[in-house]
């Protein structure tokens, strides 16, 4: 159990996190937010790359003291950008990352190949990092960050630059990797945590503003989701008075999904709320997110 409580962080006058508290088990969590909400920061304050203000950090009922780097050694870490060796190839940067976290050669030469095989990379595991793809960057970095079997696995916006089918490989990983395993996955993205996390912490300008089931979040949108039906010349005036979140046009009508606290119109039905729905509410206009 990773215990976060209390965690306060600010780069001079700027307030990057307050207070932000939550309970990690086994599973996958998702750490959602926009852009600028605190999440990279959570993360390197769990990572010990930079010190918190204020609060406390346990794993299992344990403070975690940070000098002497037990509780590190249990962290598989993947940043958002990691600048990468060009010269090296991908198996001599898997084995040099597995020597600096003190996995034995043998040991690591089976994880590896194993890694390798699972995410599509065994066929290149000799080529130059330089002649890389972004999608296959994102990859490497993900299989290190497994590289030792750790117990908490940190990943920043891990499936940024990847396909579809990638997509749906590392959610699949992530899924599979989850028994035994704490594995935090910060993101933007609703789809990489869909159908596979087992808890969401929701930030919003350094603040945690939900912590909680996803179905429990998504229920925080019940009542205010709304399909109707409207002409297309009707479609501007829809979205100036509400936030509509998805658009479909056929046969000279235009279908809508929006967000409303109250119905928006006698045709407009409600329907049954989504995690998509209830993050476009919770970081909307100030007047949506505080319904939540």
């Amino acid at each position: 159990m990773l215990e976060i409580k209390g965690i306060r962080k600010s780069y001079g006058k700027i307030r990057a996190l307050c207070d932000c508290s939550c309970r990690l088990g086994e599973g996958v969590y998702g750490l959602l937010g926009p852009n600028g909400s605190g999440k990279t920061t959570f993360m390197n304050i769990l990572t010990d790359n930079i010190r918190q203000d204020g609060g406390e950090i346990l794993f299992n009922g344990e403070k975690i003291k940070r000098e002497n780097g037990r509780f590190r050694a249990r962290i598989g870490y993947m940043p958002q950008s990691c600048e990468l060796i060009p010269a090296f190839s991908c198996l001599d940067f898997l084995h040099y990352m597995a020597v600096l976290k003190g996995i034995d050669r043998k040991a690591a030469s089976a994880q590896i190949d194993s890694l390798l095989g699972r995410f599509e990379l065994d066929a290149v595991k000799n080529r130059k990092i330089a002649s890389f793809s972004g999608g296959m960057k994102q990859r490497l970095m993900l299989i290190q960050a497994f590289l030792g079997e750790p117990e908490i696995v940190l990943l920043d916006e891990p499936t940024a630059g990847l396909d579809p089918k990638q997509r749906v490989l590392v959610k699949n990983f992530l899924a599979e990797q989850s028994f035994g395993k704490t594995i935090l996955l910060a993101t933007h993205i609703i789809g990489d945590i869909e159908h596979i996390a087992n808890g969401v912490i929701c930030l919003k300008k350094g603040e945690t503003i939900f912590c909680g089931e996803p179905n429990a979040l998504a229920e925080k949108a019940r009542g205010a989701v709304w399909s109707c039906t409207v002409d297309g010349d009707a479609l501007g005036e829809l979205k100036a008075r509400f936030r509509v979140i998805a658009i479909n046009s056929e046969g000279g009508k235009t279908s809508c999904r929006l967000l409303s606290p109250v119905k928006p119109s006698e045709t407009a039905v409600e329907v049954q709320p989504t995690l998509e729905d209830a993050y476009m509410l919770l970081y909307g206009d100030e007047h949506e997110a505080d319904r939540v």
